[in-house]
């Protein structure tokens, strides 16, 4: 059995710091040396901010001092590309040049899929345009790739049955290392489980072909129990990113200790929603090294990085302790309880374990009340399931 990995995915506030090799009373704010508050070894960076980015046209690893043994993922810009475009712009992203940049830089790489689910409600015409896209790029990447000992990650999208296979369909016959499942909304645990079940049915885990499974852009209280559970189903490498806990560089938001999504402010919302808290509480490595908590009060790059390292900390903690009672599933599920997790997160679980037993189709036929409508609008420029 595998456990599911998170991945602090690169907020360009923090390339900042890293450029300029920043410190604070001593500690580096990097969270890979020996000097950092604490040490953790995965980072996902996007193509496109690491192209546009303060490091464009460096090599990215050597340029942080990232060690050669820290997993680095990247994201293809599938989600830039489809932003610009849906905001009537395009995108200056090459598909070859992700890539080239990609097999230069990282250890697991994602194609470049075009998401057809930004706003999580998208068209039948719109699901197939973005899918016929993506697939002109899976074919340029499988026939140009060079770099064979990086892992490249096929992608899944669509939020029910149908489109699931009609996206699988088109792309499962390629020659790709592994999966990444790119469900929407991302913190719905129940479609989560859905994605990774669907492929789990179809026998992709089992193949000596998959080696990384990847959860795209996923982080949150009442997902995560989901994604370590289906990952306790697999032999794979499982992983998951999201840059929510950069929240603190960007609005200065401070998430409580055992608590993300609860929050304290600071900054210029400090007066105003919490004056009254003198000091920090929490002690995690971060926290203990600010001997002022005005400190995170301040106009400086630092009072946010700070932040977002105690964010990214509360997330790794979290992870860590859902890793490390999954195999107990009494333990697991009374544990997850105590915190307030959502209904949804129970049945997520209880429908990875029917859908084990009954198979897929099956299993959202019992939980359809859970999941989005499996029904799908061929004819009018509609949402495809309500």
């Amino acid at each position: 059995m595998s456990k599911c990995e998170y991945v602090p995915a690169q907020g360009e506030q923090l390339s900042s710091v890293y450029k300029r090799k920043l410190e604070y009373n001593g500690f580096d704010l990097k969270y890979w040396t020996d000097k950092s508050h604490f040490k953790y070894s995965l980072m996902l960076q996007s193509v496109y901010y690491a192209k546009n980015g303060v490091f464009k046209n460096e090599n990215f690893r050597e340029a942080i001092d990232y060690p050669k043994d820290n997993l680095l993922v990247f994201d293809s810009g599938g989600f830039q590309i489809a932003s610009f475009k849906k905001k009537g712009e395009v995108c200056n992203l090459d598909p070859l040049d992700s890539l080239r940049w990609q097999e230069k830089n990282c250890d697991v790489a994602m194609n470049l899929d075009i998401p057809p689910n930004l706003d999580g409600k998208p068209s039948y015409k719109d699901f197939v345009d973005a899918l016929d896209e993506s697939v002109k790029n899976f074919q340029l990447f499988q026939d140009k790739r060079k770099n064979y000992n990086m892992r490249l990650l096929n992608v899944l999208h669509g939020e029910n049955l149908e489109l699931m296979n009609l996206w699988y369909d088109k792309v499962k016959h390629f020659k790709f290392d592994g999966w990444a499942i790119g469900m929407k909304p991302p913190f719905d645990p129940m479609i989560q489980a859905l994605g990774f079940m669907f492929l789990y049915e179809k026998g992709e885990f089992k193949k000596d072909t998959c080696k990384h499974i990847h959860f795209f852009g996923t982080s949150g209280k009442h997902v995560c129990p989901t994604l370590v559970y289906c990952a306790k189903q697999i032999n794979q490498r499982c992983t998951y990113d999201s840059s929510s806990y950069n929240i603190g560089s960007i609005y200065r938001t401070y998430y409580l200790p055992f608590e993300i999504g609860p929050s304290l402010s600071f900054g210029e919302k400090y007066k105003e929603i919490n004056p009254n808290i003198k000091q920090l509480p929490c002690m995690c490595p971060v926290c203990r090294s600010v001997k002022n908590i005005n400190d995170l009060n301040t106009v400086d790059i630092y009072a946010g990085t700070l932040i977002s390292l105690h964010n990214m900390y509360q997330y790794i903690y979290y992870n860590n302790m859902l890793n490390t009672l999954v195999d107990d599933k009494e333990k697991y599920l009374d544990y997850i309880k105590t915190i307030n997790i959502s209904e949804k997160t129970l049945k997520s679980i209880e429908f990875i374990d029917d859908a084990m037993k009954m198979g897929v189709n099956l299993a959202v036929c019992k939980y359809r009340d859970w999941l989005p409508s499996q029904e799908v609008n061929k004819t009018k420029q509609k949402t495809i399931w309500c």
